[in-house]
Parts: C-alpha cells; sequence; structure tokens
C-alpha cells in the first residue's frame, strides 16, 4: 500500500490503527508474563485511552517525519463525531486519532513497522509499566 494510504480517509487509517495499536498493547503486556484477566484488561484500558494515546502522540511528534506529520496533521484535523466520553476532550480524541492513523501508516511497510517499533516502543513500554503500577495498587473506597 505504502504512498497510496496517503489518499486514504484518516477515518479508515484510525480505524485500521486503532486494531494495530490493541495488538501492540496486548502483546506487549503479554510478554510481561501471566496475570489475571481482569487485571490485563485494566492495564490495556489505562494504554487505549484517548487521553494516553494523546500523551503518547506527544511524546513522539518531535521525531516524526514530514510524511507521518501530514498523517497526523490530517487526522488530528478531521471533523468528528465523538460522544458521550470523547466529547468531552475533543482535544485528546483527535490526538488519538491521529496516533492510531500513524500506526496504520506504519504497519503498511517494514519500514514503518520499524519505525514504529523505534518511536513508539519505548513509549509504550513505559506507558504499560505505569499502568501495571497503577493497576497493583489496592482501590481506596
Amino acid at each position: 500500500m505504502g504512498e497510496s494510504l496517503r489518499t486514504r480517509s484518516v477515518r479508515t487509517l484510525a480505524w485500521l490503527g486503532d486494531a494495530h495499536f490493541e495488538v501492540l498493547v496486548r502483546t506487549r503486556i503479554c510478554s510481561l508474563g501471566d496475570w489475571p484477566v481482569d487485571r490485563l484488561d485494566r492495564v490495556r484500558a489505562r494504554c487505549s485511552r484517548a487521553e494516553a494515546q494523546a500523551r503518547m502522540l506527544a511524546q513522539l511528534e518531535a521525531e516524526l517525519d514530514e510524511d507521518e506529520s501530514a498523517v497526523v496533521g490530517r487526522a488530528r484535523n478531521q471533523k468528528l463525531r465523538a460522544g458521550g466520553r470523547a466529547q468531552r476532550d475533543v482535544k485528546s480524541y483527535r490526538a488519538a486519532t491521529a496516533l492510531e492513523a500513524l500506526v496504520a501508516w506504519w504497519q503498511q511497510s517494514a519500514e514503518g513497522r520499524e519505525r514504529c517499533e523505534a518511536l513508539l516502543g519505548p513509549i509504550l513500554d513505559a506507558a504499560i509499566e505505569a499502568a501495571f503500577s497503577a493497576s497493583a495498587r489496592p482501590k481506596r473506597g
């Protein structure tokens, strides 16, 4: 696909990127060992929510090349019909959509997958580590 992705709808890219991102998160979590499924789901949710994805994008944006920045810009500026929680934080939701579109862009080539691992991998690992630490804390009630 490569260059043809530049003409794809960013909604399509974000939809595909959402699935790729989910696999990246779940694979990394599983590589850390066996845990109760409810804890795995809490960690996954902490890393996949819009606010977390927005923070990840902010951490890697300075490293993006021109094509990657163009994908992010198109996705971030897309008019979104967000409901519920997303409506309360449109800025985070748009940044999350941009990250997901970028992940889909990267997943279309071997070079892109390497770039995803190099740029997003360490950020994702740190987010997962923080989510595991937070999920181990006892709940206040």
